[in-house]
């Protein structure tokens, strides 16, 4: 066990079963390097406000904002987020000293217990886009515009049910509808316990997750004095690849609004960083390119690499989609 000048620290987060297991789990790492940590519990406008769409109210920092208020009046010395749902660029006055070995990147799809879909796919570990167009036209529910995206570029006659609330919110939502499945991040069944539901994780591939989709954060202020103990918790691999990703989608100037995907890995066969991204529009049409660097991730410039990525969005015409998701996304219909 390390010994630390400090010996004691509040970590705020939601309320969520999914957000108390990440604060815990933060927890223990903090406990092993000699820390005393009590946590701070406190519900925020994206929890409280659940009848409005993430992109009428602001975006994904409605999950963030009151943890950051309580980090800025000394409440709280740590916030622990999905790096998911952080703005692309982080505030003035904050800082992430640490990114978390990322778990399971990809999305999954549940399916309602009694419709059983388990029965009609092969035995492989992810559902294909192929697989997924032949299931025809289902009723699935999520509120993601990029998930929504994705799922009209098959040109199957999908349903989109737009879906809010906590993670087991929504599977029981699902089994008391007639829905026929829900898209969640897999990292959030691994996380919970719950893979033994009927699911499938969704070909990564064609599915590309949102940019660190499966990475834990630890955020601070820029003057916190327990920065260099919450650093010791940094995986250096997820740190750039995820730090690419949210760099990607800050040039293109985007944010929750924007149908948008984006994986980083590093190819340890080919020991190359590959990072695949996708632009959508709202009908499904797409900008989708991969781009190879030579250098693991935590090698490169992080800066220098995004605006490859973007130069290479750029020559396969992302402008166009751009231009085409400019002003508000279509109206999705009820919230449930």
């Amino acid at each position: 066990m390390s010994s630390h000048p400090h010996t004691k620290a509040r970590i705020a987060t939601r309320g969520s079963q999914l957000a108390l297991w990440q604060a815990n789990y933060v927890s223990g790492l903090l406990q092993n390097q000699g820390l005393q940590v009590e946590l701070n519990v406190i519900k925020t406008t994206g929890d409280r406000v659940q009848d409005r769409f993430l992109h009428e109210m602001g975006g994904k920092g409605l999950f963030v904002r009151e943890l950051e208020e309580a980090l800025r009046s000394d409440e709280a010395d740590l916030a622990v987020h999905s790096l998911k749902d952080l703005p692309a660029k982080i505030p003035a006055g904050f800082e992430l000293p640490a990114i978390l070995k990322r778990h399971i990147p990809n999305d999954v799809i549940i399916f309602h217990p009694s419709k059983g879909y388990m029965e009609k796919l092969s035995k492989s570990t992810a559902i294909s886009k192929e697989e997924m167009k032949n299931l025809g036209s289902l009723t699935i529910a999520t509120a993601s515009l990029r998930r929504q995206s994705l799922l009209r570029g098959l040109k199957s006659g999908i349903k989109m049910i737009a879906v809010r609330g906590n993670v087991d919110t929504r599977i029981r939502k699902l089994g008391e509808s007639d829905w026929d499945a829900l898209i969640l991040a897999g990292a959030s069944l691994e996380r919970l316990g719950l893979t033994d539901l009927p699911h499938k994780m969704i070909d990564l591939n064609w599915f590309i997750p949102c940019a660190a989709q499966g990475a834990l954060a630890i955020e601070t202020t820029d003057t916190s004095t327990l920065r260099p103990v919450i650093a010791t918790l940094k995986d250096p691999r997820t740190f750039a690849c995820a730090t690419l990703e949210r760099k990607v989608l800050e040039y293109l100037g985007g944010d929750c609004t924007m149908p948008f995907g984006a994986f980083v890995h590093f190819d340890e066969s080919q020991k190359k960083t590959k990072a695949a991204v996708v632009v959508l529009d709202y009908e499904g049409d797409e900008v989708r390119i991969e781009h190879t660097f030579t250098d693991a991730p935590e090698k490169l410039n992080i800066e220098t690499a995004a605006k490859a990525v973007i130069h290479s969005l750029e020559a396969a015409g992302v402008a166009d989609i751009l231009k085409r998701i400019e002003g508000d996304p279509p109206p999705m219909g009820e919230i449930f």
